[in-house]
């Protein structure tokens, strides 16, 4: 197995690159590549050319970087045979692995030489994949904000995508379109303040929108959260971060939560829809979850 570490160095933990690349050079027990990207949407590009320049052999395409990193990746191995991805976690939100126990079981060399491969779902929108979360409503509205924040050295990570929850209040908690869930409509009444269609479990640094999900059972797991008042939203936001809003009786009202195959959007205006932090905009969505579509190489002892 050849091992190719995608690095982002725009994602922004500096010393956790800095670690993997001083590891790296005292290593010459396995063989491997690195390549920094140039710009978005590169690391898909360059997979797809270097399987095409070396087509045998098996491959693990490491993203070095957030979660938008990890995206570009998956989208770049899918279809692909004999590959598989993995993760070493330096971006801002990391949110995926946090599925698996978090960036500290991804930030050693040994664990992911260690690992052991495992199928997961991908959700596809057209020709576009996500392996984590894909979410639109006020939740797009965060992730606006936080783009414009992100960079700013006391404000990465969770923090970011905290103001991010705080500009959104005045301006995205009511959003409008129709969620058909396995051909039923969740929102008759056309409106909705936000909604997150998950494989993974975490969104946003530390907000668990999924605490039910399993990677590779063949569902995505569907929650919307209806329109509420101001004073109803704040109260129940720490609930949601924690990953209770399922089973509290409290928010029954406001939440409504489906596991699915497929989830349709229509909208009447252009909309913004996000799959692992990266933003595409249209009126009518279609996604679908495919079991089982690629590799992931999970770190192991």
């Amino acid at each position: 197995m050849k091992y190719i570490f995608i690095i982002n160095p725009a994602a922004g933990k500096e010393d956790s690159e800095r670690e993997l690349l001083n590891l790296l050079k005292e290593r010459k027990d396995f063989d491997f590549d690195v390549y920094y990207t140039k710009s978005q949407k590169d690391a898909t590009y360059y997979i797809r050319k270097y399987r095409k320049e070396n087509p045998d052999g098996y491959l693990c395409f490491v993203a070095c970087g957030g979660d938008g990193t990890v995206n570009e990746v998956i989208n770049g191995i899918y279809g692909l045979d004999n590959v598989s991805f993995g993760i070493w976690p330096c971006g801002s939100g990391n949110d995926y692995v946090k599925y698996f126990g978090g960036a500290d079981n991804f930030l050693s060399l040994d664990k992911l030489l260690n690992g052991q491969e495992i199928k997961v779902d991908v959700m596809t929108v057209g020709k576009m994949h996500s392996v984590n979360v894909i979410n639109f409503g006020f939740d797009c509205h965060v992730v606006r904000t936080m783009e414009k924040v992100k960079t700013w050295p006391i404000l990465s990570g969770k923090h970011a995508y905290t103001v991010g929850v705080a500009g959104a209040v005045f301006k995205g908690r009511k959003n409008y379109g129709r969620i058909i869930v396995d051909g039923e409509l969740l929102n008759p009444e056309g409106e909705y303040l936000l909604c997150t269609i998950a494989n993974g479990s975490y969104v946003g640094g530390s907000y668990k929108c999924a605490p039910k999900s399993v990677v590779n059972d063949g569902l995505m797991e569907v929650c919307m959260a209806r329109c509420m008042p101001l004073f109803r939203f704040i109260s129940i936001v720490g609930k949601y971060q924690k990953g209770l809003h399922l089973d509290d009786e409290t928010m029954a009202d406001v939440i409504v939560y489906r596991q699915a195959k497929k989830v349709e959007i229509i909208s009447d205006e252009e909309m913004d829809l996000c799959l692992d932090g990266e933003i595409i905009v249209g009126k009518h969505f279609i996604i679908e979850n495919e079991h089982e579509a690629i590799s992931f190489r999970e770190s192991k002892e």
